[in-house]
């Protein structure tokens, strides 16, 4: 009987250290750690960092002059028309938003031995930039879509040849009379003879013409609202032919009051924030009312500039994982805790937008133990959303 327990017991020992020797933990290492040209079997991975996107719309208002300005007020009355060509740029609208790729500081490379972990099957979900999904669990994510710089117009014209609503012919006839004197013995005989030939109209003469049809579509629109017309016609109509004939004499008006129209142009810029470099603003671009976005500063242009600062909310955190106690030999997968940031973008100094977002690279690294675990992670800051022992 004794001889069976010790048999028993000795038996089970042996599995045991046969289970153990097949089920060696999964050790991780950082690349920077790993001599070049290693040998060892495994896999690498990525942490995420937070890239920021700055989404820039500018509000373009050009103001042309129409080409009878001068003769606005002594045909139409007309005094606040526009006399000079201006161009003024505006920044209307900006938006702040982010997405996450690769942390190129941040590479780990997972220890495999497949002759040592036969018994230890390992399933890894990564996402298509290479950043760590699950651990021995499924995880499902979609891809972030990254939208190109466009650019959106509306009221674009071009010369004068914009202003094209002209009444009649640009030529008009002109008719000359020819008055001959011819002696015939001692008779003296008048000839008349007329001479027809097209010229070119004046400014005057077609601002004239422009400006009589604007009082004549005036006056049809008093006849119409006032019961003058002919035919009773039902409200729906009334209401139509008079908005026709109010279009008509505003495009009729522009050749003396001129034309403003707007242009949007969108801006996209990239900023990658930086721990070390928090508290130190960013100029993306310079501004100018005169010439909009440009690159270099000019007279008249203003810094635009981010600022990506901390909320230092980890701090405490990163000093605990950095102290010698908490220091490991042996460490499974690496995960980020991340920290929130201030994004503050200035134009001059003077605040123009501002957000409170993850700022995954703020925040502080360290790592799970080297056990088996079923580990999910969030693709886009590299936290973990759940873990469990694998039993």
């Amino acid at each position: 009987m004794n001889r069976l327990k010790i048999f028993l017991i000795t038996a089970v020992l042996i599995f045991l250290g046969v289970s153990c020797k097949t089920q060696q933990p999964l050790r991780v290492q950082h690349i920077r750690n790993l001599e070049t040209g290693h040998s060892l079997q495994g896999f690498y991975y990525a942490l995420p960092r937070t890239v920021l996107i700055v989404d820039i719309t500018v509000v373009k208002t050009s103001e042309t002059p129409g080409p009878f300005a001068p003769y606005a007020g002594r045909f139409l009355g007309l005094e606040d028309v526009i006399t000079e060509p201006s161009t003024i740029y505006e920044i209307r609208e900006v938006n702040i938003n982010s997405y996450a790729e690769p942390d190129p500081a941040e590479f780990y490379f997972a220890e495999l031995d497949l002759n040592k972990n036969r018994r230890n099957p390992l399933s890894l979900y990564l996402s298509e930039g290479g950043l760590i999904s699950a651990v021995n669990a499924p995880f499902d994510q979609q891809e972030f879509l990254l939208s190109t710089s466009l650019e959106r117009k509306y009221g674009v014209f071009g010369s004068e040849a914009t202003f094209n609503h002209f009444v009649e012919s640009n030529l008009h006839e002109k008719v000359d009379t020819i008055i001959q004197h011819i002696q015939v013995d001692t008779m003296t005989v008048e000839r008349r003879t007329l001479r027809r030939r097209l010229v070119e109209k004046s400014s005057e003469i077609r601002a004239k013409e422009v400006a009589d049809y604007i009082l004549k579509i005036r006056d049809k629109k008093f006849d119409l609202i006032s019961g003058f017309a002919e035919i009773t016609y039902s409200r729906e109509t009334l209401q139509y032919m008079n908005d026709q004939l109010t279009k008509q004499e505003n495009d009729y008006l522009e050749l003396f009051t001129g034309m403003t129209t707007q242009s949007r142009i969108q801006y996209r810029y990239y900023f990658i924030p930086d721990k070390n470099t928090a508290t130190v603003p960013y100029t993306l671009f310079h501004f100018s009312e005169s010439n909009g976005i440009v690159q270099e500063e000019e007279p008249g242009s203003q810094a635009v500039n981010i600022l990506a600062s901390r909320t230092n909310t980890t701090r405490q955190l990163g000093v605990f994982v950095m102290s010698p106690d908490h220091r490991k030999t042996e460490t499974g997968f690496y995960y980020r805790v991340p920290e929130h940031g201030n994004i503050t973008i200035s134009k001059g100094g003077n605040p123009i937008a501002d957000a409170r977002m993850i700022i995954t690279q703020f925040g502080v690294i360290t790592s799970l133990p080297p056990t088996d675990l079923h580990i999910e992670f969030y693709p886009e800051t590299g936290f973990i959303k759940s873990v469990e022992k694998i039993k």
